[in-house]
């Protein structure tokens, strides 16, 4: 049976695709913390890693947060350091994964709402997210494997049923606040889970493609067309819009990042696309439809 090991596999996307890959017959490790799991001792995780398909790694302090020094440390610390541990476990072991696949953000990229940004864009952003993720890839790219292909995949917003982004925009639409926020001209770029799942698999069967891959929708759209869309497929008539002070004020008290709401996320997946990968969910309103109804 083929191994796959996912590093922080217990989260919203992680444990969703570690169902999918036992339903498609592999073998699947889960490294955590958490009892039960593979722990980051490195021989543990050495053994682990052995002999593997692919490794992906997930691990990382949300950026739903209020950005203080604190947390930024965190930030850095829960994405960086087990970066390491695993670089460090595959260049020890006896038989290395083919793939290994690390997770990384579209926050990378300058907001803008005319530039579509593309994996060879060098055009990256200014402020916090951006040179967390740069140096999160740099940390990653650091590492010279001969025998082990290595993916950081942007990922954008990901859309699923049991938790993520889409749970807190259902509940805001179902009470009539699913207006659009700010100016709604905003873009968002978004993934359906399952796609991000089929992404794995194709990265995984095309040993071509390595280096950076936006993991995004190729239909991103802006904030108002995207709540309009979520709210059609709750079949909520109307959703009171959210200005934005009053986003900045609901950040504050909340304690995370205004930013995260207001910045536009203009990304294209324009390698997947040139390799000819076929999205089962390219368009927003299909993706409510399958994770609504």
């Amino acid at each position: 049976m083929k191994k796959v090991v996912i590093a922080g596999g217990t989260g919203f996307i992680g444990s969703y695709i570690a169902r999918r890959f036992k339903d498609s017959g592999y073998e699947v490790l889960i490294v955590s913390r958490s009892p039960g799991h593979v722990s980051w001792e490195p021989m543990v995780l050495e053994e682990a890693v052995n002999n593997s398909e692919l490794v992906i790694n997930l691990t990382g302090k949300s950026v739903n947060c209020k950005h203080t020094e604190e947390n930024k440390k965190e930030l850095i610390d829960s994405r960086i350091e087990p970066t390491i541990w695993i670089g460090n476990a595959i260049q020890t072991c006896e038989y290395p994964p083919k793939l290994w696949i690390n997770a990384s953000g579209s926050g990378i990229y300058k907001p803008s709402t005319t530039h579509a940004a593309i994996e060879e864009d060098n055009k990256s952003g200014t402020d916090f997210l951006s040179d967390l993720v740069e140096l999160w890839e740099k940390t990653f790219f650091g590492f010279n494997l001969r025998m082990t292909r290595q993916v950081a995949l942007r990922t954008s917003v990901v859309l699923g049923k049991n938790g993520g982004a889409l749970k807190p925009l259902v509940t805001l639409s179902k009470l009539g606040l699913g207006g659009k926020q700010a100016s709604g001209k905003q873009i968002v770029s978004w993934i359906h889970i399952e796609d991000y799942f089929r992404i794995l698999i194709f990265l995984l069967e095309n040993d071509s493609i390595s280096g950076i891959v936006n993991c995004t929708s190729p239909q991103p759209v802006e904030n108002k067309v995207f709540q309009e869309k979520l709210r059609a497929a709750l079949k909520v008539p109307f959703g009171i819009p959210a200005p934005r002070f009053a986003i900045q004020m609901g950040a504050s008290f909340i304690n995370t990042e205004a930013s995260l709401l207001l910045n536009s996320s203009y990304v294209i997946p324009k390698r997947l696309n040139d390799s000819k990968f076929k999205f089962s969910f390219p368009e927003i309103s299909a993706a409510f439809k399958d994770l609504l109804d």
